[in-house]
C-alpha cells in the first residue's frame, strides 16, 4: 500500500488552525476579530491558499489559546483527540438578527 503524501507545513498550519479554532466553538469571524486580523484572510489561510508572516501566525495563536509552535504539528489533531472529519463549528445563536417577513 503507497505511503500517503505529508501534508506542506502550510496545510498543516491550515488545518490546525481549522482544527483548533472549531474544537474551541469559534467562528471564523470571531477569530480572525479577537487576532485583530480580516475573516477573509482567515478562510483563505484556512483553506491554505495564503502563505502567513509570523506575526499573524502569534496572533492566531494567542486568540486560539495555544503556543504559535503547536500549530505546526502534524499530529495536532491525534494529540488533542480531534476528528478532521469535521469542518464547521457548530452555530449556537445567530450573529445577527433575523428579520421577519
Amino acid at each position: 500500500m503507497p505511503k500517503a503524501t505529508p501534508l506542506s507545513l502550510r496545510l498543516v498550519f491550515a488545518r490546525n488552525v481549522r482544527l483548533m479554532r472549531i474544537d474551541a466553538g469559534m467562528s471564523q469571524e470571531r477569530l480572525a476579530d479577537e487576532a485583530g486580523l480580516d475573516r477573509t484572510f482567515l478562510g483563505t489561510l484556512e483553506r491554505g491558499q495564503r502563505n502567513i508572516s509570523i506575526d499573524n501566525v502569534e496572533l492566531i495563536a494567542k486568540a486560539i489559546g495555544m503556543p504559535a509552535h503547536e500549530l505546526m504539528h502534524p499530529d495536532l489533531a491525534q494529540i488533542h483527540g480531534l476528528d478532521v472529519t469535521v469542518t464547521r463549528a457548530p452555530r449556537t445563536a445567530r450573529p445577527y438578527p433575523v428579520k421577519k417577513r
